[in-house]
């Protein structure tokens, strides 16, 4: 019984760490980097994510960032669930991933939100629920055409919505704790976002999720 533990205790570990590096592979950034040549980080809205690569280097890039950025969440969760880990190595895993991602090692800790990451592990946990907070979050769009309170929308539903479709309560409050942290990382990148979006930032009317829509029409971003 404690070798059983040992292992699984060793497993969980491996799998901890291993989320870590996984969400620290700078998706977004290498995408806008390739098509590019920019430095995601210091154009548009200053934050390295699949929403600055959409308007930097393309729509359909950035979707395929976002799409990647998933992956590593699902992956991580993918990695947990294969070695039977109780729920709290599951929420230790979906933590690590998300960590990685906002402080990766390949960047020097210079990461983004984590919104996809975070979905991606989420879709693992209780894919209905996610997929429908995903459509609901599609459906705001279509509603107020701004992706920022689309974004509240969505992730508000990715939060809730487990418990109607009777998930565990550790699920809600996992989701919950990942929106806490992925808003204190929204708090602790403003000043240097600030500092970019006033410099490089997007082309036409679309403006950071940090601050209302200036007056003035901006100036061409690099692209």
């Amino acid at each position: 019984m404690a070798r059983e533990v040992t292992l699984m205790s060793a497993s969980l570990l491996g799998v901890i760490l291993l989320s870590y590096l996984l969400g620290s592979i700078p998706f977004s950034h290498l995408v806008a980097h390739w098509r590019t040549g920019l430095v995601l980080r210091e154009v548009g809205e200053g934050n390295v994510g699949s929403r600055n690569v959409w308007h930097v280097a393309g729509p359909s890039w950035g979707v395929l960032a976002g799409a990647l950025d998933m992956s590593k969440g699902l992956v991580s969760y993918l990695g947990a669930a294969a070695i039977h880990a109780p729920p709290p190595g599951v929420v230790l895993t979906g933590f690590a991933v998300l960590v990685g991602h906002q402080f990766p090692l390949f960047l020097r800790g210079q990461g983004g939100k984590g919104l996809a990451t975070s979905g991606g592990f989420m879709l693992g946990i209780s894919p209905l629920s996610t997929i429908a907070g995903l459509i609901l979050m599609g459906l705001a769009f279509l509603f107020f055409h701004d992706f920022n309170p689309s974004i509240v929308v969505g992730a508000v539903s990715v939060i809730l919505l487990p418990l109607l479709f009777r998930q565990p309560l550790w699920v809600t409050g996992f989701a919950l704790g990942l929106g806490m942290i992925m808003g204190a990382k929204k708090l602790l990148d403003r000043p240097h976002e600030a500092e970019v979006w006033a410099s490089q930032p997007w082309q036409g009317e679309a403006s950071p999720g940090w601050r209302e829509p200036c007056g003035d029409a901006p100036p061409t971003a690099n692209t």
